[in-house]
Order: structure tokens, then C-alpha cells, then sequence
């Protein structure tokens, strides 16, 4: 199985930031709710750094959101194109691809189904 980490990082740090913003908060407050200096969540929210599972469950419970909210979801080896561009807890979001995040199966798995 292929996984692309900085993908996968990068599209959680546009998950934070995007639920961060629509709840009004800065980055210095979330940080400091998290436990971590801002300069260090900046970097998470860039992508530049990675998210340790703890701080994106303890996001999810200071942001009031489901955890599935901040994590992309693995693809189906289902090749249905809605599947792939829909996020299970209901709201309706750009497919992953189209932010860099690779899915979490090789090309050769693809087409293997």
C-alpha cells in the first residue's frame, strides 16, 4: 500500500485551518489550547510538519467537530467517482486529489479491481 505522508499532512492542515477560521479562532488560541507553541501548529496548518494523532484528536474536541472531520478518508477500491469525492460525515468538500493528497493505494492496486 502506497501512502503519501505529505499529502496526507498537508490536506489535515488545510482540514484545521479551514475549521479553525469558520469557528473564528486564531492560530495563537488553538495552539495554546492544543498545548503546543504557535510556530509549531503553523507548521502543522502548512503541511510542513507533521500531525501527531493526539493533537488532531485533541483539534476535533476543541473545534467541537468529529474527528473524521479533520482526517481524509482512505479511497474504496471501488473505482465510483462518487465515493471518491464525498466525505462520509456529510459535507460536501473538493476531492482530495485536487489539493495533492494521493490516495492511500498504489496505481497497481487500481487496477487490480
Amino acid at each position: 500500500m502506497e501512502f503519501d505522508r505529505a499529502g496526507f499532512d498537508h490536506d489535515v492542515g488545510l482540514r484545521l485551518q479551514r475549521t479553525r477560521k469558520e469557528r473564528g479562532i486564531t492560530q495563537e488560541e488553538l495552539a495554546k489550547r492544543l498545548g503546543l507553541p504557535r510556530p509549531s501548529y503553523a507548521n502543522i496548518e502548512s503541511g510542513r510538519q507533521r500531525v501527531p494523532l493526539d493533537v488532531v484528536w485533541r483539534a476535533a474536541v476543541v473545534l467541537e467537530v468529529p474527528i473524521t472531520a479533520l482526517v481524509p478518508e482512505p479511497l474504496s477500491r471501488r473505482s465510483d467517482a462518487a465515493l471518491r469525492n464525498s466525505i462520509s460525515f456529510g459535507t460536501v468538500v473538493a476531492p482530495t486529489e485536487s489539493i495533492g493528497f494521493m490516495p492511500w493505494r498504489g496505481p497497481s492496486e487500481d487496477s487490480a479491481t
